[in-house]
C-alpha cells in the first residue's frame, strides 16, 4: 500500500484560519471583541463560536485579550503621567510656529499684496517653520490628564483611593437610626424621644418663633 494522502485544508478552513490570525492580532493591539471582529470580517457571533469549539483558539484568545488590556494600560499610564500633545487654539485659529535667525529675531519674508485700497504694497511676514515632510508646523502643548491619573490610581490602590462620602447614624445599643424627615418645620426622627417632656420640649426648640419674637 503506499502512502497514505494528506488532508488537505478546505478553502473554507483556510479563510477561517486566516479571519482567526486577523481576530488575534486585533485583540492584541486592544480592539474590542466587536472591532476585532470586524477586522477579521465576522460577526461576534461567529468569533464566540470558535472560542466554544476550538480550546486552542480560546486559550490564544485570553492570551491576547490579555496583551491588549496590558497595551492600553501602559497607554493610560503614559498620558496620565506624560499627557499628549495639544494644539494651541488663539482667536479660533491654531497658533504658527515661527522660525528665527541666529540672533533670536524672527525670520521674515518680503512679498507683495493688496492692500485695502486694492494697491500692491510691499509686506514682510514671518516665515512658519515646516516638518520634515513640508507642513507647517503649529504651537502645541502636552497636558496631563488629572482624571485618568485618579482612575489608575484608584484602580492600583482601591483600599487608599475609595470615596469616602457616607456617614452613618446610630441611637442606642448602636442601631442604625431612620434617616429624618422634615414635618410641618419640625425635624421628626422615630425612635429618639421615649419620653413624652423630653419630645414636648424638642418641639418646643425646633418651633420657629412667632410674630411677637417668643416661641
Amino acid at each position: 500500500m503506499g502512502r497514505k494522502a494528506a488532508t488537505k485544508a478546505t478553502p473554507e478552513k483556510e479563510v477561517n484560519a486566516l479571519a482567526m490570525m486577523v481576530f488575534l492580532s486585533a485583540l492584541s493591539d486592544g480592539a474590542t471583541i466587536g472591532e476585532a471582529a470586524h477586522q477579521a470580517g465576522v460577526d461576534r457571533k461567529t468569533v464566540y463560536r470558535w472560542k466554544e469549539s476550538d480550546a486552542e483558539f480560546a486559550a490564544a484568545w485570553d492570551e491576547c485579550l490579555e496583551e491588549g488590556t496590558e497595551l492600553l494600560e501602559r497607554e493610560a499610564v503614559r498620558r496620565a503621567v506624560h499627557g499628549v500633545e495639544e494644539p494651541v487654539i488663539y482667536q479660533g485659529q491654531l497658533t504658527p510656529i515661527y522660525e528665527h535667525n541666529p540672533d533670536g529675531t524672527l525670520k521674515m519674508v518680503e512679498t507683495r499684496e493688496r492692500n485695502a485700497k486694492g494697491r500692491m504694497v510691499t509686506v514682510y511676514k514671518p516665515v512658519q517653520a515646516v516638518d520634515a515632510d513640508g507642513n507647517p508646523r503649529f504651537l502645541t502643548v502636552r497636558k496631563p490628564s488629572d482624571t485618568l491619573m485618579i482612575f489608575m490610581l484608584k484602580s492600583r490602590r482601591p483600599n487608599t483611593y475609595r470615596e469616602r462620602g457616607s456617614i452613618e447614624h446610630t441611637g442606642p445599643g448602636g442601631k442604625p437610626l431612620p434617616a429624618p424627615a422634615p414635618g410641618g418645620g419640625v425635624l421628626v426622627v422615630p425612635g429618639i424621644m421615649t419620653d413624652a417632656a423630653a419630645w414636648s420640649q424638642a418641639v418646643s426648640s425646633a418651633s420657629p418663633p412667632d410674630a411677637g419674637g417668643g416661641r
